[in-house]
């Protein structure tokens, strides 16, 4: 079920919505919810890329760089 939220945007940040979801063909409703969508999976692969460098740090492993991995492997 879809729960209806309210969102106020300042007059300059309304009129460049309006002008982009013209161009586009959206509503506001769709072009808010994509966005909140891409931010939140966004935000999660951030933080899983976090926790999985964490642990790899955990497990003693170290990060080595492009000069290191040129002298080792040319």
């Amino acid at each position: 079920m879809a729960s209806p939220i309210s969102v106020r945007l300042d007059d300059s940040v309304n009129e460049a919505l309006e002008k982009y979801i013209a161009k586009k063909g959206i509503s506001k409703a769709e072009f808010i919810r994509s966005a909140i969508v891409e931010k939140l999976e966004d935000d999660y692969d951030i933080m899983m890329a976090d926790q999985a460098y964490e642990e790899w740090e955990k497990d003693g492993k170290k990060v080595k760089s492009f000069t290191e991995m040129m002298e080792k492997y040319g």
